[in-house]
């Protein structure tokens, strides 16, 4: 008897995502990460980055801008990807998460 394939297929956005962040050098992403009640897509948390997979039509549930605050009043930035950009376009993608972690681990003067 042949088994099934899995019901989530392997290559996945998340996944592509997931194996770049993981090679981003001097990073330690962590991938559904639970802060309160909610649970992150992808953090970062030395550098305070949260990356969130945003689908469907732009708009807020409640619930995410209650986490929006929670994450702002810790020193989160928050960083919104659309999912039908990162299909078309992974690379930039991580090109935008580069940047902004740089502008991150930029000093201030």
């Amino acid at each position: 008897m042949q088994r099934k394939r899995p019901l989530q297929a392997r290559n996945t956005l998340e996944n592509q995502l997931w194996a770049r962040l993981r090679m981003l050098e001097g990073t330690r992403f962590r991938r559904k990460s639970p802060f309160h009640t909610f649970t992150l897509d992808f953090v970062e948390h030395d550098r305070k980055l949260v990356i969130s997979l945003e689908g469907g039509e732009p708009g807020r549930r409640s619930g995410t801008i209650i986490r929006d605050r929670l994450l702002s009043g810790q020193g989160y930035t928050i960083l919104r990807l659309w999912r039908s950009e990162l299909e078309r376009d992974l690379h930039s993608g991580i090109h935008r998460i580069r940047a902004v972690l740089e502008d991150l681990s930029a000093p201030v003067s």
